[in-house]
């Protein structure tokens, strides 16, 4: 498997090409000029249309740290994380190709048109038939499980070829470390299809995280954080919980996807790699002029986060997204829950980007030197209101049944200001 040359596309538009260079383990991309013209800067801070870089056509070079894998990095954001990268690995074992031998080009033509975000890559990996089929959400669960958990060792037997085949379509390309499958849901009748592709009308985009039925609810605790989100003033997708064979999930509406239409999205970590802090986040809304608005929803976020303790905000657990006519405005958070592992050392669970050059023991004085510094007007005022809300954090995790204890567990680590 050596895809040497992709065609990138956005919205059916070729937007360059991207070749894989193996001595230097590193990608190149050149714009197309027909794109350049047509004004649309979909990577302005890292290689924008308007450099000299891509108007004289010199190719721009990938990002040699590892979490770009030698990709530039808003080429890198296509590519999946760990659950995502794990199917994939698993994918070249099952067709004998060794993993050394393909490159992140090579993945990138396996994702095609299956990426997060609306970018696209030609020649694509054919994958079986490409329709929109019907999904088993109990069945896969269980195959998923099993490929989680046995990993290197899951045999393709004629029994489960079909479901794996079916995993690899619509679990393979979204991110994160938790398993994920992409579908489409009928609210009115609660059929559920693939959302790989173009879905029928009457049913919507969402990303389904399956609950791995351990003793710790990972789908209901993060319900509860959606509602306390919600009640922070928060802007997230109209998410909710459902039971499939007696095993709840949690589904959240897909920001990236309007109908059919794909939505350009970009990570901060593809914004603005090396960026470490939510000031450099601040930094990035008014570089893209983006408005004031935007600045205050993302003040209440990195509240949100250090008040309930969620750790994981990395910088992929933050994204952008650009309308048709070239707008960028901050897309709705997602992956709020509570990140704190119980068993691991402190050392381990801390924030993951940092707050007043801290990663730790953040107080309200370092929540208020943060606003003072980005012109955030009212920020007394809205760290109380994100406080009030985690404070319903004990009512919403009873109403569905979390444990005493963890409940107990949780509420003690909140950050109290």
């Amino acid at each position: 498997m050596e895809t040497n040359v992709v065609m990138v596309k956005l919205w059916e538009m070729p937007v360059g090409y991207l070749s894989w260079d193996k001595k230097s383990e590193m990608a190149l991309f050149e714009y197309e000029p027909e794109f350049l013209d047509r004004g649309l800067d979909i990577a302005p801070l890292t290689m924008s249309i308007h450099s000299p870089r891509s108007v004289k056509q010199i190719p721009w070079t990938g990002n040699k740290d590892k979490l770009y894998l030698g990709l530039p990095p808003m080429i890198a954001d296509s590519l999946p994380d760990k659950w995502g990268h794990s199917l994939y690995r698993a994918w070249l074992r099952d067709n004998h190709i060794p993993a050394k031998n393909a490159s992140p080009v090579d993945h990138l033509s396996f994702i095609g048109s299956r990426a997060m975000g609306a970018l696209e890559y030609e020649p694509a990996q054919k994958l079986g038939d490409d329709s929109v089929f019907s999904v088993d959400v109990e069945h896969l669960y269980k195959f998923a499980k099993q490929v989680l958990n046995e990993r290197e060792t899951t045999v393709l037997n004629a029994e489960n070829s079909i479901l794996w085949q079916d995993l690899i379509k619509i679990s393979s390309s979204p991110g994160g470390k938790r398993p994920k499958a992409i579908v489409a849901v009928n609210k009115a009748t609660g059929e559920v299809l693939s959302g790989q592709g173009n879905i029928p009308e009457g049913f919507e985009h969402f990303i389904l995280k399956y609950d791995d039925h351990s003793a710790y609810p990972y789908a209901r605790l993060e319900y509860v954080y959606y509602q306390m989100a919600l009640d922070a003033g928060i802007n997230m997708m109209p998410s909710e919980l459902r039971s499939y064979g007696r095993v709840s999930h949690f589904l959240s509406r897909r920001f990236d996807r309007a109908v059919n239409n794909r939505i350009h999205t970009q990570t901060f970590a593809a914004m603005s790699p090396g960026g470490d802090s939510y000031e450099d986040l601040f930094a990035v809304i008014r570089r893209l002029k983006m408005p004031y608005t935007d600045s205050r929803q993302h003040y209440l976020r990195m509240v949100f986060n250090v008040l309930a303790r969620n750790v994981d905000d990395h910088s992929k657990n933050f994204s952008f997204c650009m309308t048709t006519d070239g707008k960028w405005q901050l897309s709705p958070a997602y992956d709020l829950t509570y990140g704190v592992d119980l068993l691991a050392p402190g050392y381990l669970n801390r924030h993951s980007i940092t707050i007043n050059g801290k990663y730790e023991n953040i107080m309200r004085q370092d929540l208020e030197a943060v606003a003072q510094r980005n012109d955030i007007h009212d920020y007394k005022s809205l760290i109380d209101k994100v406080s009030n809300a985690i404070e319903k954090f004990r009512d919403y995790a009873v109403e569905l049944n979390i444990g005493q204890q963890l409940i107990e567990s949780i509420q003690s680590d909140f950050v109290k200001v």
